[in-house]
């Protein structure tokens, strides 16, 4: 039925040096090594004048590397350092201090002869070649540990070339006792990255020369890499689409960004040595929790990893898993990373064309799916996939001669030996792509986001540290889909970073289990897509309706209390109101506890935007939901709103390490939002033209979405690009607003889709909350009980969409009118108020195909389905 109604921040350059102090980010016109013309010390070990010391450097003479180590101070740990003085930082397992040559010196150039400038940032050490020369200088082995060393001048900001000194392990211990900086292990916390590097030693020595520097090339390669898993291959390139490709890191200087790099392998083995009897997994099975510890998890995976090695997983093919959530899932997934092919998560959504499409991309030579249902979508289309070797079942008994049970690919898996495995692990490096994300194909086919070892392990570090997390004691659940970044990342690498335990909700989740399963888990840590707080917004709703006398006066007084304290925090004034503790003991630690949150310290809406009045409810219960910001294509969280630093309506602060831009601002600050910093993806696999629309030159991934930075460095999100709505009048309309301002006016929307593009005027589709079928996840008829209420609070007995529609229903309409005319009183101008409006007699879903798996809204799909409804508007 229709009706109609009245500062733009810094780029990235290599001239530029950018340094994260708490939540802000900070930058100079010159890398901040040392005060204005500062002394260094060169290969003699003297103490030099900046200009001076950059000659001493390239005529250091024939002394032997070890020699000059040990004229040679430790560089200190970047961690430890101020603004000024010489980086260091430390590179799977070695620690460096990055000093740079610059060339404002013409005599210095024309001594170091064939001269190649590194044009890159200093944090790019990707691209330090750690590996043979040219053939015509003498070489010695290079050591396990070994000191960089690249001297400074700042009266310019073009690197010119990196010097390299050696310092095996003892080394490095005898020099650092000698100087006052912190030794190796006193510069670092006891997590799993860092006891890794301590640990790791290389396969085979490296070579180095002894002979007067020459400038790199940009790099120097070998043939072969055998220091894995934890190496650094040269590359060339900070973005690729090719499936063995490599490139560089973005290591900062100091702080989050200069985190020492460590493979994901590295990662679970430090976990399993540091928490060994930890309780890693834990997933209810015939009504029991079965735990699995961390160094059960270590070995099981391994165990399967050895299995797809001899099932016939290639280097760079996918291993692709389709399934529900659980320990299998979990261990498929590291699997295929300790073998060196590429994890693929597949959304259990998705239809056989959908799943064929992944597997084409990925060359998949292996399919890991939960039940006979997912092996069905596998099985139709299993002739088309050139590459299928095995089909692995991980729930029930297989009924398809040629499919192998989970237990039977584990015994394989026990009978092979550690070689081959081993020998992929040594070839691995942390800076190739081990997990391939799909997007969930909201604007197109599903492109393969390409996640490296470093993009993984570093960004787990980045939040673990952001939030506090507490180590071995933190307690997660697993419910939303696996394929999914921001689930593997809450669920499956901060975990194990942070050596906490993961508990494994019920399949039907999301059908109604998940309210139980919370009481028995009790988080430490949440995060739900919105539709899921949404859900418990209204179940809560629906119990405060029903709540009367003095429970409901003391309900209200206590809400009001907890909103103004969530109100006062977003001042930074951490003070409670009059009345808290009251309110507190006997309202909001009884309603945390009956949600199964009483412990929950963190808790996070994120996948698609919340509307405010939800997030202001739950601030009235004392739960300070806050978002968090991010894609596939940045590994996930880029930035996060906390309860120590939060704005509703914000996405939050940049996350320490990360960078944000806003490209080309309009008078209101409003651009399109970049994102850069070492959780940015490495690129899309097997599609050069998209990566390098997504990824520029300067390693910006431009994210398509409209957003600003206020004065505090919260972000606003405003809209999408793609999605921005030009009028005829050429008024350019982000419709995500408007569409939130209309919902927050009728509580009885669960959709509405502004159209208007190349149009006279605005108008929207609108649906109504229904029930869902909680098998298929189709929308039913009927409404939902807060629809009902609300069709009862202005005069309406209606109880599904067809009572509504059919005569129309007089009260509804003038209700959903009178709506809309308030939400038109916020519009800046005329062009951006809706004029015209329709009910879609059902609910947009993902069966449906309006919504992606993730609940986002597929405007295309809707437009195309619809459009004789939209002409409609539109005629004379």
């Amino acid at each position: 039925m229709s009706g109609s109604s009245s500062s733009q921040t810094p780029k990235f350059s290599r001239h530029l040096c950018f340094v994260a102090t708490d939540d802000f980010i900070h930058y100079s016109s010159a890398p901040r090594l040392n005060s204005s013309n500062p002394p260094s010390i060169n290969t003699s070990g003297s103490v030099n004048s900046t200009k001076s010391n950059c000659n001493s450097t390239c005529s250091r003479g024939s002394k032997r590397p070890r020699q000059r180590a040990l004229e040679r101070k430790m560089a200190p740990d970047p961690r430890g350092q101020e603004e000024s003085g010489p980086v260091g930082s430390i590179i799977a397992g070695h620690r460096i201090s990055l000093n740079v040559h610059y060339d404002n010196d013409e005599e210095l150039v024309k001594t170091t002869g064939d001269v190649t400038p590194v044009e890159e940032m200093v944090a790019n050490t990707g691209a330090l070649p750690r590996d043979t020369p040219d053939s015509s200088t003498s070489t010695q082995p290079l050591l396990p540990d070994t000191l960089l060393t690249v001297n400074s001048n700042q009266q310019d900001g073009k690197i010119t070339h990196v010097d390299m000194v050696i310092l095996d392990e003892t080394e490095v211990e005898r020099e650092s006792e000698k100087s006052s900086v912190p030794s190796f292990s006193e510069a670092l916390p006891d997590t799993p990255e860092t006891s890794s590097a301590r640990s790791a030693t290389p396969e085979a020595p490296l070579e180095y020369s002894t002979s007067s520097p020459k400038m790199f090339k940009s790099p120097i390669k070998k043939t072969e890499y055998l220091n894995g898993p934890d190496q650094i291959i040269p590359a060339d390139c900070i973005k690729t689409w090719k499936p063995n490709g490599v490139t560089k890191l973005k290591l900062g200087e100091q702080g989050p960004s200069a985190h020492p790099p460590v493979s994901v392998p590295t990662l679970l083995k430090k976990a399993a040595e540091k928490y060994p009897n930890t309780h890693a997994l834990c997933v209810k099975r015939n009504g029991e929790w079965k735990n699995t510890t961390y160094r059960e998890y270590y070995d099981q995976v391994r165990i399967m990893a050895k299995a797809f090695i001899k099932l016939g997983l290639d280097l760079y093919h996918g291993v692709c898993i389709l399934g529900f959530n659980s320990p299998e899932w979990f261990i498929a997934d590291l699997a295929a990373v300790f073998a060196g092919g590429f994890a693929a998560g597949i959304y259990t959504t998705n239809t056989p064309e959908a799943c064929e499409h992944c597997a084409l991309n990925c060359e998949a030579q292996i399919w890991v799916v939960e039940d006979q249902k997912q092996l069905e979508k596998v099985l139709k289309i299993k002739g088309r996939l050139p590459s299928l070797k095995i089909i692995i079942q991980y729930t029930g008994k297989p009924t398809v001669d040629g499919v192998l049970s989970w237990e039977s690919a584990m015994a394989l898996g026990k009978q092979q030996s550690d070689n081959e495995l081993d020998s992929r692990l040594r070839r691995m490096a942390v800076n190739q792509a081990c997990t391939l994300i799909y997007t969930s194909g909201t604007t197109g086919p599903p492109k393969g986001v390409m996640l490296s070892h470093d993009n993984l392990t570093w960004t787990a570090h980045a939040n673990c540290v952001n939030a506090d997390f507490n180590p071995g004691k933190e307690i997660f659940l697993s419910f939303l889909p696996l394929s999914h970044v921001a689930a593997q990342m809450a669920d499956l690498y901060i975990p194990m970073y942070a050596g906490g335990t993961c508990y494994f909700a019920l399949p039907d989740a999301l059908k109604g289990s998940l309210g139980q399963t919370l009481k028995e888990v009790r988080p430490t840590r949440f995060l739900g897509v919105p539709r899921v707080w949404e859900k418990i917004y209204e179940k809560m709703m629906e119990v405060g309706r029903k709540t009367t006398g003095i429970k409901k006066s003391i309900a209200t007084w206590a809400k009001a209390i907890g909103l103004e304290a969530n109100m006062r925090k977003q001042r930074q004034d951490f003070s409670k109101p009059f009345g808290y503790s009251v309110a507190n003991a006997i309202v909001f630690k009884k309603i945390k506890a009956v949600l199964g949150l009483d412990r929950c310290t963190l808790y996070l809406s994120g996948a698609a935007p919340i509307a405010p009045e939800i997030l202001r409810y739950f601030h009235s219960l004392d739960i300070p939901l806050t978002e968090i910001y991010g894609m596939s294509e940045s590994t996930g969280p880029h930035t996060i709103g906390m309860e120590k630093a939060f704005k509703v309506g914000s996405a939050g602060l940049t996350i320490p390490g990360c960078y944000t831009k806003i490209d080309k601002p309009d008078e209101e600050g409003n651009g399109e939002v970049c994102m850069g910093g070492r959780h940015v993806s490495m690129g899309y696999l097997r599609m050069e033209e998209k990566t390098n629309e997504a990824i520029d030159g300067e390693g910006w991934l431009h994210t398509g979405d409209i957003g600003r930075v206020d004065s505090d460095g919260f972000l606003f999100i405003t809209g999408r690009i793609k999605e921005l709505i030009i009028t005829a009048g050429g008024e350019n309309i982000a419709p995500v607003l408007i569409e939130d301002n209309l919902k927050a006016e009728l509580p009885c929307i669960s959709n509405a889709m502004l159209i208007g593009d190349r149009r006279k005027f605005l108008s929207v589709l609108l649906t109504l909350k229904t029930n869902m079928n909680l098998d298929t996840g189709e929308p039913l008829d009927t409404l939902s009980a807060a629809c009902m209420d609300w069709c009862r609070s202005v005069g309406s007995s209606a109880k599904t969409i067809q009572e509504v529609l059919a005569g129309p229903d007089a009260n509804i309409m003038r209700a959903i009118q009178d709506g809309i005319d308030r939400a038109n009183k916020l519009a800046p101008s005329n062009a951006q108020r809706i004029q015209k409006w329709t009910i879609i007699p059902r609910d947009f879903s993902v069966p449906g195909g309006e919504l992606g798996p993730t609940m986002k809204l597929k405007r295309p799909v809707v437009v195309q389905k619809y459009c004789e409804t939209i002409e409609r508007f539109y005629e004379a």
